[in-house]
């Protein structure tokens, strides 16, 4: 009989704030996690299961546009002097302004040390960094390592998924309480473009189904009817958030539109539920490009 697995260590709670999901995801692959962190919730599904652990003050917006008092209320409340910051030269494509370090003269005249982890550097080095700055030098290589075999084994699957593939991505809300059921597009040129669609050659068709004056919102946007996809033709459907939702919905627009069922990928059952990535999930990468190339695949 093989052996009982041995039960994951919990990470180590630190007196600290941390601002950007990069940092957090690194530091918490590293054994760490914070006091209390602003990271972009709704871009990053890990940030339910760490909100257990770490209290979220708001995202690197709101923290300095909505709630400007949140970061150094908690620091005081709590007794936290230390502030670790997220650097990178993109931090959200959607929200270009957006940056974990426009925090600071916010912390201004306050006793606080302020840190800073360079993602502008490569991941590699972001880890480094990271490791650094909370004493876990002696995990650094070990992680390094499991990622580059992780991207190794998922480069090696690309070339299974057929070139030009084109794919509609579907995101899903449920509400329990209404028993209503929400549907978004992802539009082209957004996170599943760059750092899945591209890598793997296949084509976001999602403008195909935007209605006229409808508004692109954080990369998406909202859709009541999806009978713009006998149109679109995709070979390959996607849902992400809430699978249930866009099944649900899917299902009751073939029976009213029989058309549809002649779309490849409803014909085909080529309908998979996939994780989001919106480049939060930096160590998990390689393995949601893998589940992907996996769906994709011919």
């Amino acid at each position: 009989q093989p052996a009982a697995a041995k039960p994951k260590k919990a990470p180590e709670k630190i007196q600290a704030i941390m601002i950007g999901d990069r940092l957090v995801d690194v530091a918490y692959n590293l054994g760490v996690v914070p006091e209390a962190m602003s990271v972009r919730c709704s871009m990053w599904p890990m940030c339910k299961e760490l909100s257990t652990a770490s209290q979220v003050l708001g995202c690197p917006k709101c923290i300095v546009e909505r709630i400007p008092n949140i970061v150094p209320s908690t620091a005081k409340k709590r007794g936290i002097t230390r502030i670790i910051i997220e650097k990178h030269p993109e931090f959200c494509i959607y929200k270009p302004k957006v940056k974990p370090v426009n925090i600071v003269p916010l912390l201004k005249d306050m006793d606080l040390t302020i840190e800073y982890v360079d993602f502008s550097l490569g991941l590699e080095s972001a880890i480094r960094q990271t490791a650094k700055l909370l004493g876990r030098e002696a995990k650094a290589d070990a992680l390094i390592n499991r990622y580059r075999t992780s991207l190794a084994k998922a480069k090696a699957t690309l070339p299974n998924v057929k070139s030009g593939e084109k794919v509609v991505i579907i995101s899903g809300v449920y509400q329990r309480a209404t028993g209503k059921s929400f549907l978004r597009i992802e539009a082209p040129g957004g996170y599943s473009d760059r750092f899945v669609l591209e890598p793997l050659g296949c084509v976001n068709v999602g403008d195909a189904l935007k209605p006229a004056n409808t508004r692109v919102d954080r990369g998406h946007f909202m859709i009541r009817k999806l009978d713009a996809l006998a149109a679109a033709k995709p070979d390959i459907i996607v849902m992400t958030g809430d699978a249930f939702a866009v099944q649900k919905t899917l299902s009751a627009h073939v029976r009213k539109n029989p058309a549809l069922a002649k779309v490849p990928a409803i014909k085909n059952l080529a309908i998979y539920g996939l994780p989001f990535y919106g480049d939060s999930s930096v160590i998990e990468y390689p393995d949601i490009l893998r589940q992907w190339a996996a769906a994709l695949a011919k």
